[in-house]
């Protein structure tokens, strides 16, 4: 089992708690999702400042962690379903964080793959963890970086 990347990320995280009430507020507006039955198979585990030294060594350090796992269906075409619905509530997740500010950034180390590892934080023998989402508030907010000369897109509806 692997650890964290190598890759160096120089994120300077405030001091500005992450309120899992404010956690719970972006998932209610996230979980907006749909698979084909509305089936929610996800579920959350946080992981708030206090606890965060039990990912020591597994993910980058950061204020709070959101672990996203999905049950894993026993039908392959709902299983995929349900983990591109999953992928579809990160993106929703990341889109409204950003809102307000928060810093998101959704991992997918190797110890995620490796069932006594996840078995620590609680992921049953019938899930899966989808990703991590690592969270803080900056010191500076990062801007978003925009195109001088971006194309024009046209399309046409038939």
């Amino acid at each position: 089992m692997t650890g964290v990347s190598n890759t160096v990320h120089s994120l300077n995280y405030s001091d500005q708690p992450v309120r899992e009430s404010h956690i719970l507020d972006l998932l209610n507006v996230a979980v907006w999702a749909p698979n084909d039955g509305l089936r929610e198979p996800w579920r959350f585990i946080f992981i708030g400042s206090g606890n965060t030294g039990i990912m020591s060594g597994m993910q980058e350090q950061a204020p709070a962690y959101l672990i996203l796992v999905i049950k894993e269906d026993r039908d392959p075409h709902k299983r995929e379903e349900d983990f591109a619905a999953a992928s579809c509530l990160m993106q929703n997740f990341y889109l409204l964080a950003q809102e307000s500010k928060l810093h998101v950034r959704m991992t997918m180390n190797d110890w995620i793959y490796d069932r006594i590892s996840a078995q620590r934080f609680g992921v049953h023998k019938d899930e899966r963890v989808v990703a991590v989402l690592e969270m803080g508030y900056l010191e500076q907010t990062i801007m978003p970086v925009i195109a001088a000369n971006s194309a024009n897109l046209h399309f046409e509806l038939l």
